[in-house]
């Protein structure tokens, strides 16, 4: 039988910046079981990519045309998606990509976090191992079977308290995150109108520039 992780690993195997993390549906929390039947009934499968952000304006997100958002890390990681989908195809699985940016209803890092990609940090981003922060996730579902069983990280957030003191909206605290309290500062700097010729969003990464795991990326 040919799974998931036999058809993803040649792929992935060429983008040494990425990463791919499998979970069959039926592992993770309710919430997301109850999610993917109805994004994708015939799916089995969560696929988890990441690619690692090795400079900043990779994750510097801009307004397109059509007014939709992308960054470069996101258009590779859509390219990566584009060819394990052929590669499924080739054996006869679907896939689908879940949209992103954009309202999916469904948390990737939760996702990712539950594959073994890494730990939800107290600011909240997904800690990789080695990344960091500093991973851009995007999430598809196949029918393809998974032979993984999930992989729980050992603690990757050290709790150090960086991101607490340094958020400007005083949004993470050490036992919880104040969501609505970190959008409606972002929303006074004007952080979602875009900016100057290119339509640049300049969004606030302080909680990333000060955590100390992982590996930074370059300005």
């Amino acid at each position: 039988m040919m799974f998931a992780e036999d058809i993803i690993n040649p792929v992935i195997r060429k983008y040494p910046c990425s990463g791919a993390w499998t979970i069959p549906i039926s592992s993770l929390d309710k919430r997301e079981q109850e999610y993917f039947p109805r994004f994708s009934p015939a799916a089995r499968t969560a696929v988890v990519l990441g690619y690692h952000i090795v400079t900043k304006y990779e994750w510097t997100w801009f307004e397109k045309e059509n007014g939709l958002h992308h960054c470069h890390a996101d258009d590779h990681s859509k390219k990566i998606y584009n060819d394990i989908a052929d590669a499924f195809g080739v054996h006869g699985f679907r896939t689908a990509m879940i949209p992103y940016p954009g309202e999916s209803g469904i948390q990737f890092r939760s996702v990712a976090q539950s594959a073994g990609a890494g730990e939800i940090g107290m600011n909240t981003f997904l800690l990789h191992p080695f990344w960091g922060p500093w991973i851009q996730l995007s999430l598809l579902a196949t029918d393809a079977l998974s032979k993984d069983t999930p992989v729980y990280h050992k603690s990757v957030c050290t709790r150090c308290g960086e991101c607490v003191l340094a958020c400007p909206a005083g949004a993470i605290r050490q036992d919880s995150f104040d969501g609505l309290r970190c959008r409606s500062y972002r929303t006074e700097k004007g952080e979602y109108i875009p900016f100057g010729p290119k339509k640049e969003f300049r969004y606030c990464t302080t909680c990333a520039d000060v955590c100390p795991v992982g590996q930074k990326p370059r300005n």
